[in-house]
Protein backbone atom coordinates (compact mmCIF):
# COMPACT_ATOMS: atom_id res chain seq x y z
CA UNK A 1 0.00 0.00 0.00
CA UNK A 2 1.51 3.24 -0.71
CA UNK A 3 1.71 5.92 1.71
CA UNK A 4 -0.21 9.09 1.72
CA UNK A 5 3.33 11.08 0.20
CA UNK A 6 3.27 8.57 -2.56
CA UNK A 7 -0.19 9.32 -3.27
CA UNK A 8 -0.10 13.12 -3.16
CA UNK A 9 2.74 12.67 -5.39
CA UNK A 10 0.72 10.36 -8.05
CA UNK A 11 -2.02 12.56 -7.92
CA UNK A 12 0.01 16.00 -9.05
CA UNK A 13 1.94 14.26 -11.47
CA UNK A 14 -1.62 12.69 -13.13
CA UNK A 15 -3.65 16.35 -12.92
CA UNK A 16 -0.32 18.18 -14.14
CA UNK A 17 -0.32 15.74 -17.19
CA UNK A 18 -4.07 15.80 -18.16
CA UNK A 19 -4.17 19.80 -17.39
CA UNK A 20 -5.56 22.09 -19.92
CA UNK A 21 -3.16 25.15 -19.13
CA UNK A 22 0.12 23.64 -20.73
CA UNK A 23 1.79 22.11 -17.59
CA UNK A 24 3.19 19.48 -20.22
CA UNK A 25 4.39 19.13 -23.65
CA UNK A 26 4.95 16.48 -26.36
CA UNK A 27 8.75 15.80 -27.26
CA UNK A 28 10.50 13.27 -29.49
CA UNK A 29 12.76 11.31 -27.18
CA UNK A 30 16.36 11.40 -28.89
CA UNK A 31 17.47 7.97 -28.53
CA UNK A 32 14.30 5.77 -28.86
CA UNK A 33 12.59 7.81 -31.15
CA UNK A 34 9.34 7.98 -28.89
CA UNK A 35 7.01 10.32 -28.37
CA UNK A 36 7.63 11.45 -24.88
CA UNK A 37 5.31 13.86 -22.28
CA UNK A 38 7.09 16.16 -20.05
CA UNK A 39 6.37 19.03 -17.62
CA UNK A 40 6.83 22.10 -18.94
CA UNK A 41 6.12 24.66 -15.86
CA UNK A 42 7.83 24.92 -12.54
CA UNK A 43 6.43 24.05 -9.81
CA UNK A 44 6.76 27.60 -8.70
CA UNK A 45 4.86 28.85 -11.33
CA UNK A 46 1.84 26.01 -11.17
CA UNK A 47 1.84 27.58 -7.17
CA UNK A 48 1.23 30.86 -8.70
CA UNK A 49 -1.35 29.89 -10.27
CA UNK A 50 -3.00 28.05 -8.02
CA UNK A 51 -2.90 24.65 -8.87
CA UNK A 52 -0.29 23.01 -6.16
CA UNK A 53 -0.10 24.44 -3.15
CA UNK A 54 3.37 23.79 -0.91
CA UNK A 55 2.12 21.32 2.06
CA UNK A 56 4.92 20.77 4.80
CA UNK A 57 8.86 20.71 4.17
CA UNK A 58 11.11 18.03 4.61
CA UNK A 59 14.16 17.18 5.33
CA UNK A 60 16.06 14.54 3.32
CA UNK A 61 16.89 11.50 6.07
CA UNK A 62 19.91 10.72 3.25
CA UNK A 63 21.50 14.21 2.31
CA UNK A 64 20.03 16.63 4.84
CA UNK A 65 18.27 18.59 1.74
CA UNK A 66 15.39 20.97 2.53
CA UNK A 67 12.43 19.80 0.01
CA UNK A 68 9.14 20.45 -0.01
CA UNK A 69 6.59 18.75 -0.35
CA UNK A 70 3.03 19.82 -2.94
CA UNK A 71 -0.57 18.51 -2.90
CA UNK A 72 -3.20 19.65 -5.16
CA UNK A 73 -5.13 22.58 -3.92
CA UNK A 74 -8.69 22.10 -2.80
CA UNK A 75 -10.36 22.98 -6.45
CA UNK A 76 -7.84 20.78 -8.43
CA UNK A 77 -8.79 17.67 -5.27
CA UNK A 78 -12.77 17.97 -6.39
CA UNK A 79 -12.09 17.88 -10.14
CA UNK A 80 -9.98 14.57 -10.02
CA UNK A 81 -12.69 13.26 -7.84
CA UNK A 82 -15.30 14.01 -10.02
CA UNK A 83 -13.28 13.10 -13.01
CA UNK A 84 -12.47 10.08 -11.40
CA UNK A 85 -16.42 9.66 -9.96
CA UNK A 86 -16.86 9.37 -14.26
CA UNK A 87 -14.82 7.04 -15.23
CA UNK A 88 -16.10 4.45 -12.93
Amino acid sequence: MKHNAATQRERIRQYLYSCPHGATRNEIHRDTGLMVQTLCRRLRELEDLKHITAWRRVICPETGVLNKNYRLTGNQRAAMTRKAGRAA
